[in-house]
């Protein structure tokens, strides 16, 4: 960049910590350790607790509703296996080890909220459903035991599963998980992750603009699934919402679009505890690195989404997860609050 004041801007960026995506076995062994081993030096340098945030992202068939961000990992046996052992048991290996400092896990993106939508009409997802399932019982119970680790399951965002009938499905699919994985426990969920959705955007009602959604932002969606989620008999409903892009309503013209989305902004700071009267909202936390790209717009690429070569998505666009540096500045620009 050459601007002086987008290049100031990002240098703010730099002072607020951000997820780290284990989005595959290599990037898992190259990431997890050394953030640990980093966070764990900070700690003992300062004598103060040093929070790491990692998302697990791995399943076999991941991604099963879309084609932008599959994995490395497929819907069979032989991957179900290597989930196992070469993913989730080593990171179980890593945590224990670095046991005194406290980690956050942010769990496989998009996959129950697949569950609770998307069986019937893709028949991905009907093939992953078995690895989805059981994938998070078995990360529970290995991770959901270890004292100076807090779980957040994903489920999705307000234009995904607010509307009453979802959420309410919703509460009995999570209430399922969270049993398979006793005696494993999980603090709570993560809304918004790589979404664009305003944490309250007051122009919008339950009405046509809104497909009827009562939940059209983030923050009436938390309040009504808090209350679902306690009735269907989930104990522990906290959560953590990522703020990395939703700081400015995008461009998109129906809320459901998710691709590289022109208008972007960076959102809410991270911060604990950040909304009076929602003592269930753990945090506002960047889980999205903004500028790492949502998908391809190359129409002949093997993962190209229909929805990265829409209208409102920002062209030409690399893959998913590589650099993306116009949305990038372009967030920067928009930031709310102003960088």
């Amino acid at each position: 960049m050459s601007d002086s004041s987008l290049i100031a801007k990002a240098e703010k960026m730099k002072t607020y910590s951000n997820a780290i995506w284990l989005d595959s076995i290599k990037n898992m062994q190259s990431w997890l350790e050394t953030n640990l081993k980093g966070a764990l030096s900070q700690q003992s340098a300062s004598g103060k607790d040093i929070l790491t945030v990692f998302v697990v992202y791995d399943l076999p068939g991941r991604d099963c509703h879309a084609l932008a961000s599959n994995g490395e990992l497929l819907a069979n046996d032989n991957d179900w296996a290597r989930y196992k052992s070469e993913y989730i048991d080593v990171i179980e290996g890593h945590l224990k080890t670095y046991k005194s400092q406290p980690v956050v896990l942010i769990v496989e993106p998009d996959s129950l909220a697949n569950m609770v939508t998307n069986l019937e009409s893709t028949p991905a997802c009907r093939d992953s459903e078995k690895y989805y399932m059981d994938g998070h019982a078995y990360l529970i119970k290995k991770f959901g035991v270890l004292p100076h680790v807090a779980m957040y399951l994903d489920i999705g965002h307000a234009f995904w599963l607010g509307w009453d009938d979802n959420r309410e499905k919703a509460g009995k699919v999570y209430a399922k998980v969270i049993s398979s994985g006793s005696p494993g426990k999980v603090r709570g969920f993560t809304d918004n992750v790589a979404n664009y959705t305003p944490w309250e955007d007051p122009t919008l009602s339950r009405g046509p603009e809104t497909e009827w959604n009562p939940c059209p932002d983030e923050k009436r969606y938390l309040q009504a699934i808090h209350k679902d989620f306690k009735a269907a008999g989930i104990s522990s409903v906290y959560f953590v919402c990522d703020t990395s892009r939703n700081g400015k309503k995008v461009d998109r013209k129906h809320p459901g679009e998710w691709c590289n989305q022109t208008g972007v902004g960076v959102g809410a700071r991270p911060q604990a505890s950040p909304v009076s009267g929602m003592d269930y909202l753990d945090a506002f936390y960047w889980i999205k690195p903004l500028g790492e790209s949502d998908g391809t717009s190359d129409e002949s690429a093997v993962r190209f989404d229909g929805y990265c070569g829409h209208e409102t998505a920002m062209k030409p666009a690399p893959e998913a997860g590589q650099w993306f540096q116009k949305h990038f500045e372009q967030g920067l620009k928009n930031a709310n609050p102003p960088l």
